[in-house]
């Protein structure tokens, strides 16, 4: 069951945070300046939701280190995975994961990896696929260009719904590639170093999908959400909550994001920032 702060008037307070460059530093990923936050958010009973490109394989790992007991969403909103027995119901249209349900409707990777293929010969030797470095020298090539251990490169190849393109070429011929991709039906996220190819989910539409069964419960009235991100991918996420903060990086300008009530960009880069972001929302209640 959900086990979470309500105040008198039954509002839910929830936050959906993107991982790599917010959360998790974007060098070394470490949650470590936040560790203390993410534990009094837990003790309180306000949950941080996952909200990330990464893979289930990734997130899982994650979620055990910082005592994360949550629903979660993958690549890029197209998998919203919930603990069993976390809400009070179970829709008919969720598919049993073990010790999860999953609520998607997304075509799994092996769509995207057949639509990329048949681009090869147009933009030849301008992108490699996390797949394409898989099959030829193992976790260790994801590894080399994410910085990412040899096991967790391992997970990060383990994609459902999605793939990630290391974008080789130039911005100009980037925008050709996106678009010819889109006029196929994809859906191409840019995050902060990879291109993510996907179905039409996003992570605000995943956002707003999570919230509503949170408002299911019956002791649920309402909903008060912060997203926290730092790349385009989280654009439709800053959009969609209740309030917003744009987690500063060193890498990339922040993105932007079309509203101008209840949203932020931090001063300090990575899990400082959000530290800061988090406690600033708190402190309104």
């Amino acid at each position: 069951m959900v086990d979470a702060i309500i105040t008198k008037t039954g509002m839910q307070r929830l936050i959906f945070t993107d991982l790599d460059g917010t959360l998790l530093d974007h060098d070394n990923y470490s949650y470590e300046p936040a560790a203390n936050l993410l534990e009094k958010l837990n003790n309180i009973g306000i949950p941080v939701i996952p909200t990330t490109s990464k893979t289930r394989s990734e997130v899982l790992p994650l979620r055990r280190a910082i005592n994360n007991e949550h629903p979660f969403i993958t690549e890029n909103g197209a998998g919203i995975y919930i603990p069993k027995d976390y809400f009070s119901f179970v829709c008919d249209s969720w598919i049993d994961k073990g010790t999860f349900w999953l609520q998607s409707s997304c075509k799994p990777r092996s769509i995207w990896l057949c639509l990329i293929d048949q681009l090869s010969a147009q933009f030849t030797a301008e992108y490699q696929t996390f797949n394409s470095l898989f099959t030829r020298n193992g976790a260790s090539a994801i590894a080399e260009i994410t910085g990412l251990s040899l096991h967790q490169a391992a997970l990060a190849n383990e994609r459902e719904f999605s793939e990630t393109i290391v974008w080789l070429s130039t911005e100009s011929r980037k925008s050709v590639f996106i678009q010819a991709l889109t006029d196929q039906g994809a859906r191409v996220h840019q995050g902060g170093r990879f291109l993510s190819v996907t179905d039409h989910a996003n992570k605000g539409a995943a956002l707003l999908a999570l919230k509503s069964l949170y408002l299911q419960e019956p002791y649920i009235k309402g909903c008060d959400t912060l997203a926290l991100g730092d790349g385009k991918n989280d654009v439709e996420m800053l959009k969609m909550a209740d309030s917003a903060s744009i987690i500063r990086s060193p890498h990339h300008p922040p993105p932007v994001v079309n509203r101008t009530e209840n949203i932020t960009t931090s001063l300090k880069n990575g899990p400082e920032g959000w530290v800061y972001e988090v406690t600033a929302w708190l402190q309104k209640f």
